[in-house]
This record gives structure tokens, sequence and C-alpha cells, in this order.
């Protein structure tokens, strides 16, 4: 696909991806929903990122890990449907390097917050929509 943007836009479109689903679950589930998905998160985040030897589609692949997600979408689970999301955003925010790292930052708190105290209110997330995106080229 074509980027205007660069780096920064993939950045921008990450940031307001994850701020998005994590507003929308925290409104829309109760606290054990947003607990299983914190797990779930860490449970896929782990497997990718373990030293362990993989082959290019098995377990713990960038391939495994895209499948669960259609898997999920297939059968309507949004608990595997958001883990995974939010593991996919997360994977690819650290391929930004520093730019990722904000990204990655919001994601890990909101684990946290999620398997720590699920019955805490919602932390005062950014609007996605006034994300601000780099200025139009001219």
């Amino acid at each position: 696909m074509f980027n205007l943007f660069g780096n920064e836009g993939k950045a921008k479109r990450l940031e307001k991806d994850a701020l998005t689903i994590i507003r929308s679950d925290e409104v829309a589930y109760p606290p054990a929903h947003l607990k299983s998905c914190a797990l779930m998160v860490v449970e896929y985040l782990a497997a990718v990122c373990s030293d362990a030897p993989k082959t290019k589609a098995g377990h713990g692949s960038a391939i495994w890990l895209k499948e669960q997600h259609r898997d999920a979408r297939r059968r309507r689970d949004q608990i595997q449907l958001t883990a995974a999301t939010l593991s996919i955003i997360s994977l690819r925010a650290r391929d930004l390097g520093r730019l990722g790292a904000p990204i990655c930052e919001i994601i890990d708190k909101a684990m946290e917050r999620w398997v720590d105290n699920p019955d805490a209110l919602p932390e005062a997330l950014p609007d996605p929509d006034q994300v601000p995106f780099p200025p139009r080229p001219q």
C-alpha cells in the first residue's frame, strides 16, 4: 500500500487503532472479559517473542497470530479477536522502534490495568479521533 507519511503515519495509525480498541472494550465489556483478553494478549506476545525455534507458520509465528485473528473473526469470539488485534498492533509498533514505543506503552498499561484491577474506571485515554496526523505534503 502506498504510504504517504512514512513511519510517522504508520505510528499514528497504530496509535489510533490501539486507543479505539481499548476504549471501546472498556466501555462495552465486563471486567471478566477484559481480564481474559489481557491474559490472552500476554500469552500471544510471549509465544511470538519467545526464543523457541519457529517454523514459518507454526505456533508463535506471525502467520500463526494472523490465523488466530482470522479464526476469532470467523467464530465471532470478541475476546480472542481483541487479543489478537492488540498483539498484532504491538508487534507492528515494535518494528517501528522509537516511533512505536508509545503505542506499546499504551497497550502494556491497558493490559496491566485489565489484569490487576479490571473493575477500575478506564484511564482517561486521548480521543483516537483527535490524534494529530502529519501535515499533508504539497
